[in-house]
């Protein structure tokens, strides 16, 4: 019995902690900023998008270039790919592989990812190391 009791808090704790996880959705709310980075708001998919605007296509070219773990570049990439940022084309047969093209959506958003640059450079340039 007490085995038993042992499992279900386990159980009931994980619950809520993946419940307390859900962040809120901004998808249907009145504000275009907000309906934006609810779509595209985590760092990672802004990196995506930013790799995709200089050329990279291919998983492993992101993989690379970002250090992310694979099962969080997937995901990434499916999300891109159902907010219209880009576009999942099989490029390959035999092994079936796909690359993934900015739409034009993800191309408007370009411009964005720039103004991100310089504000960056401006606010939080890179420091130099002490000696």
């Amino acid at each position: 019995m007490l085995e038993r009791l042992g499992s279900d808090l386990h159980n009931a704790s994980y619950l809520a902690i993946c419940l307390l996880m859900r962040r809120k959705s901004f998808a249907e709310d009145r504000c275009p900023v907000a309906r934006t980075l609810d779509r595209v708001g985590d760092p990672w998919s802004m990196l995506i998008l930013r790799d995709a605007g200089f050329g990279s296509t291919r998983f492993d070219q992101f993989e690379t270039s970002l250090g992310i773990a694979p099962n969080m570049l997937t995901r990434r990439l499916e999300s891109l790919v159902e907010a219209g940022m880009l576009e999942r084309r099989l490029y390959s047969e035999k092994p079936e592989r796909y690359e993934y093209v900015l739409t034009q959506r993800g191309l408007d958003f370009q411009p964005i990812l720039t103004a991100l640059k310089s504000f960056g450079e401006r606010h939080y340039p890179k420091r130099r190391a002490r000696v």
